[in-house]
């Protein structure tokens, strides 16, 4: 079944959320996405902010935009964006900088539309000032302002946040950290959103890397889970699958061996891996900034199982598969 992940965008207010949601629309690169602005007050500034960024409308080409004020409102709206009939790739919640970040995540992962999966919490940050607290709750601390403040805002940030850090200006986030890019036909003529890209040029976003990893033998659950939980250095995104090793119990048959496993920082869901996809042992991707590639595959490597290894204990894959995402049919 087709998931729609939904990331959280909070932060307090002037620190940047609205220009990088608005830079992810101008920069979507074939991503549909819809953004709710979870905003206060009769007027909805926020909400008008990023509709104004993409031709004043609340039906975008790629997306679209929606206000709502509470609780049961994001939830009905959340409902209605996932569905499949939307089409969207990813759904951002602009909260409002009154709202309190947690009360928003607990709501978000308490959905029980199959169809949206929470993508972590992205926390903005004023470079100059960094709220510290918000930093220790994000699963990506996006540090904004760099241009302005330099870079001490976010070496603080990195010696407390959990989860991975970014730093920014002008909210330049690259898209590709949230999402993968999707490739649709392009119409023959500019559209608006090529127009906006090209006009967002002179605050280009600092681009993201990847590092691949693949092993022919299967990964121990609790060396994995211990390495996605560390919020490894400059990784923002992991995603790929993972064959845990046979724990040669029985009563287990029907226990998945082959996962599929997503990360945003240190935001982590695992479904048991679709049929399409198999693997002899792992394939993973990691996607961030400033990646140290030899360290990255060190570690990945120490999570490999090898031969003489007494097989797990019947529980030893409950280290990974805790974030398990049950999805029913529909």
């Amino acid at each position: 079944m087709r998931t729609v992940p939904v990331v959280l965008v909070a932060g307090h207010l002037g620190v940047g959320k609205s220009s990088l949601v608005n830079h992810l629309l101008r920069h979507a690169d074939g991503v549909r996405i819809g953004v709710v602005v979870n905003d206060f007050g009769a007027l909805g500034i926020d909400a008008m902010l990023v509709a104004g960024q993409a031709s004043s409308v609340t039906a975008l080409s790629n997306g679209c935009l929606c206000c709502v004020t509470d609780a049961d409102g994001l939830s009905g709206v959340l409902a209605d964006l996932v569905a499949p009939a939307t089409g969207l790739d990813l759904v951002v919640v602009e909260a409002s900088g009154l709202a309190e970040p947690r009360e928003l995540v607990r709501l978000l992962l308490a959905s029980p539309d199959p169809h949206a999966v929470y993508g972590g919490l992205v926390a903005v940050l004023d470079a100059c000032a960094p709220d510290l607290d918000h930093a220790r709750l994000a699963d990506l601390a996006v540090v904004n302002g760099l241009d302005r403040c330099g870079a001490a805002g976010l070496e603080a940030v990195r010696a407390v946040a959990p989860g991975a850090v970014v730093g920014t200006s002008h909210g330049a986030l690259d898209p590709a950290l949230l999402v993968d890019p999707v490739r649709r036909p392009q119409p023959a003529q500019l559209t608006l959103d090529a127009l906006l890209r090209e006009a967002d040029g002179e605050h280009p976003h600092v681009a993201a890397s990847s590092v691949s990893f693949t092993s022919e033998r299967p990964l121990d659950a609790g060396r994995l889970a211990a390495f996605l939980e560390s919020g490894p250095a400059g990784v923002v995104r992991g995603k790929g699958i993972v064959r845990l090793p046979d724990t040669g119990g029985e009563g287990f048959d029907e226990t998945p061996d082959v996962w599929e496993v997503q990360t945003v920082g240190t935001a982590i869901r695992v479904r048991p891996a679709p049929g399409r996809l198999t693997t002899r042992g792992a394939r993973l991707v990691l996607i961030g900034t400033d990646l140290d590639e030899p360290a990255l595959r060190a570690s990945l490597e120490a999570c490999v199982v090898d031969d003489d290894e007494p097989a797990p204990s019947e529980h030893a894959a409950l280290a990974l598969t805790r974030y398990r995402i049950d999805l029913t049919s529909a």
